[in-house]
């Protein structure tokens, strides 16, 4: 069995929750559809050490693999994109039932798999 690993770069916010990693994306997958009409640029990633990953809902994602770089420039996002992200994000965090989640922001998380 080998390991796999990678880097993504994000915006977006870390959601707090006691599932695994499976659970957690299998959760997001099912109810994200719900309220895509008033989130629409929100997805979910799950990165971390190993098997135990952790739950993200981006808004924008790059993935950066291992020996690789990307150029990648936060600063084309207006104010205004940000701050709507910004609640959107929260809204689809509280869709999912999730009361806790870090401050939306551009994230870099390293992912072994």
């Amino acid at each position: 069995m080998g390991m796999y690993h990678s880097t993504y770069f994000a915006y977006g916010i870390h959601v707090v929750t006691d599932q695994h990693g499976w659970q957690a994306s299998e959760h997001a997958e099912t109810e994200l559809p719900k309220v895509k009409d008033r989130c629409p640029n929100v997805g979910y990633l799950t990165a971390g050490n190993y098997d135990e990953d952790m739950l993200f809902l981006v808004t924008e994602s790059t993935e950066v693999d291992l020996g690789k770089f990307e150029h990648v420039t936060p600063a084309r996002v207006s104010a205004e994109q940000q701050a709507d992200w910004d609640r959107q994000l929260a809204e689809a965090a509280r869709a999912l039932g999730y009361g806790e989640f870090s401050s939306a922001g551009w994230l870099v998380v390293p992912d072994l798999s």
